[in-house]
């Protein structure tokens, strides 16, 4: 069963951020920590701010007593860490002194989180309210901390915070749909999901004004270097050693840790989402079987498949339940989620999704666990469609009319799916723009990006062009295309099709893009794209 939801430390007003804006400032015993971040951009510049933190006492973390305290420590903490580590004037450090360190894993451990920046300490816990008075909105945002001291940084994360910010209407329609199947209740369920799909759509508008004020060239030169762990991390091939808290191995040598950096995937909301779609993602490459065939479109490689038998039984051959990894059928109706409800297969399905989890707050974490055990929206709806007019006690305009209540249930679910599906598509396009087209210039090449990306229609971001296999990349007015691409030669622009600007660079076409998590990034977010629209149901009744 879940608990509420302030157990959880989820609002229903804000989702996973804060009801109240974070705190913007320690107790005067944690001052030095607050005067080294009020001066981080100028102790960089200055070539000062290592030899600063080394200076720095080892802070008592036992004075702080809030969780907003602890949220703020955290947020500071990571923010000197990643400086520290990546600082762009000096080579990078495989040490972290333990007057960072330490107070770092207490604060980590109080929070049950990776001591590791992440997605929670550059959106969730960094933002404030410009007018105060005013409703919470991304144009009434501003930033706690930026690495790079950028406009540009600022907006990359308050566009992810004010994604976030719809969390609230989000986790109260999954918990609406969740006691509305409870009770049988097909009309509430009716407006729950589309509750859920108007979420989706106002997400997928925030999403888009990425490109409004955050040029690509500050984010992947200037801002995402900072972003990065310490793991599957060549410049840190045996990861970090936090001074002051592991000592050494039994050989004598210290001891390294390793950590996954800042990513979206560390959205407790996107995750939670998926959750209550039933919407289940594999390791990349790795598609399931259902009744031997693969189930998704577009996929070749039959030996990659694993086999999965599906553990729903309905009256309809043609619905397949894909949540099949739990054995127990300990539920009502057979309409409980199957596979979720055992974290070892969840482990199992998509390990990359949930290692990452380390890097979400124990609470919200938690919150993921729980919902996963009793999420059952697609498989109460499979079980709806499962109707056997033979057998029925109704009469024959009643007949029609739970078809019809049934028909518009399925239509709302494959729509949240698809709004899923515009997401990623989104998310992907930026990831071509933002990441793979940057990764394969050469840094002295600056400026030349934004007159690639300022051919894009801007107000129509909503392309699944993706960065996966070519050597030319096109980019029109109107980015309709599915044309694929991994290696770029040669960026041409084109506001039409016979009016053609081409921007020539220099690029490494066998580099592969991997993600601040390590994963290879567009084979993996397109899998999770193709994913999402697998668990469609078919509408029979239309």
């Amino acid at each position: 069963m879940l608990s509420t939801l302030e157990d959880y430390d989820i609002s229903p007003l804000t989702g996973f951020l804060p009801s109240t804006p974070p705190l913007r400032r320690l107790p005067s015993y944690y001052e030095p920590w607050e005067v080294l971040l009020d001066n981080f951009h100028d102790l960089m510049l200055a070539g000062r701010l290592r030899s600063s933190i080394n200076k720095l006492l080892i802070l008592d973390t036992n004075l702080l007593k809030t969780l907003a305290e602890y949220r703020r420590a955290f947020l500071i903490l990571s923010s000197l860490a990643h400086g520290y580590v990546w600082n762009k004037f000096d080579e990078v450090s495989d040490r972290l002194p333990a007057c960072i360190a330490k107070p770092w894993v207490k604060v980590s451990d109080y929070l049950g989180i990776s001591p590791i920046i992440n997605h929670a300490s550059v959106v969730l816990w960094n933002w404030r309210l410009i007018f105060p008075d005013k409703p919470f909105d991304l144009n009434n945002l501003a930033t706690l901390f930026t690495f790079s001291n950028t406009l540009d940084e600022s907006w990359f994360y308050l566009v992810t915070t004010a994604i976030e910010g719809f969390g609230g209407r989000a986790i109260t329609a999954i918990m609406s749909a969740i006691l509305a199947i409870k009770a049988r209740n097909n009309q509430n369920l009716l407006i729950a999901l589309k509750d859920i799909s108007s979420t989706i759509v106002d997400i997928n508008a925030t999403l888009q004004r990425m490109h409004e004020k955050c040029d690509p060239y500050v984010f992947y030169w200037m801002v995402r270097p900072y972003l990065n762990g310490w793991e599957n991390e060549d410049r840190l091939p045996r990861g970090l050693i936090y001074e002051g808290v592991d000592g050494n191995d039994e050989n004598g040598n210290p001891i390294y840790r390793k950590y996954i950096g800042a990513s979206a995937g560390q959205s407790a909301l996107i995750q939670a989402l998926d959750i209550a779609l039933n919407i289940e993602h594999y390791p990349t490459g790795v598609k399931p079987k259902i009744n031997g065939h693969c189930f998704m479109k577009n996929y070749t490689s039959e030996n990659s498949c694993l086999r999965f038998e599906s553990k729903f039984n309905n009256n309809n051959n043609n619905h397949h339940n894909n949540n099949n990894n739990n054995n127990n059928n300990n539920n009502n109706n057979n309409t409980t989620q199957q596979y979720s409800s055992d974290e070892n297969s969840i482990k199992l399905q998509q390990p990359y999704l949930y290692k990452i989890r380390q890097n979400m707050s124990g609470r919200h974490r938690k919150f993921l666990e729980d919902l996963a055990k009793v999420a059952n929206i697609r498989n109460y709806i499979i079980s709806q469609t499962s109707y056997d007019s033979s057998i029925t006690t109704y009469s024959p305009d009643e007949d029609m009319e739970m078809l019809q209540g049934t028909n518009e249930i399925v239509q709302a679910y494959n729509e949240c799916l698809n709004q899923m599906k515009n997401f990623r598509s989104k998310h992907l396009q930026i990831v071509s723009v933002y990441i793979v087209i940057q990764a394969r210039r050469n840094n002295g090449n600056s400026h030349s990006n934004s007159m690639y990306y300022s051919q894009i229609n801007k107000d129509e971001i909503t392309s699944t062009q993706e960065v996966t296999s070519t050597k030319e990349v096109t980019s029109t007015k109107e980015v309709t295309s599915t044309k694929e691409v991994t290696s770029t030669k040669e960026i041409t622009n084109t506001t039409n099709t016979t009016n053609t600007t081409k921007v020539k660079t220099t690029t490494n076409k066998s580099i592969e893009i991997k993600g601040t998590g390590g994963t290879n990034l567009i084979p993996f977010l397109k899998q999770m794209r193709d994913e999402t629209m697998a668990q469609e149901i078919q509408n029979h009744f239309e």
